[in-house]
């Protein structure tokens, strides 16, 4: 009885934290890519989401590109180029192949669609 009790008590101790989501950046440009990503899922089309060196950005749909933008607004200059991330309805993202090479030192997460720096 007692093993029993221990065992339960390992396993419960490995499988609780799996079920709390993890803490994630609060950031103001973690925050854009989340609303990319909601939006994207729910149009279940891909967005662009262009944003300048100045910080001003602004999400598109992808089936028509001359339709006025989704969204607008300003963040934190954080680039020294404009980029375009592509948001796909599956929830994963990347950046254009021109804006690739302008990130620098920011990393992009695929999966999450959340920037890091290493």
């Amino acid at each position: 009885m007692l093993v029993v009790l221990i065992l339960m008590g390992l396993v419960a101790v490995l499988v609780v934290p799996a079920l709390f989501p993890r803490h994630h950046d609060q950031s103001a440009i973690n925050a854009l890519l989340a609303s990319a990503r909601e939006v994207a899922a729910r149009r279940g089309e891909v967005v662009y989401l262009h944003i300048d060196p100045t910080g001003e950005w602004r999400m598109e749909a992808g089936a028509n590109p001359t339709q006025a933008p989704l969204a607008s607004g300003r963040v934190q200059p954080f680039l020294t180029a404009a980029v375009t991330l592509m948001v796909s309805p599956l929830g994963s993202c990347g950046f254009d192949v021109r804006s690739a090479a302008a990130v620098g030192a920011e990393v992009l997460d695929p999966l999450t669609c959340e920037m890091r720096t290493p």
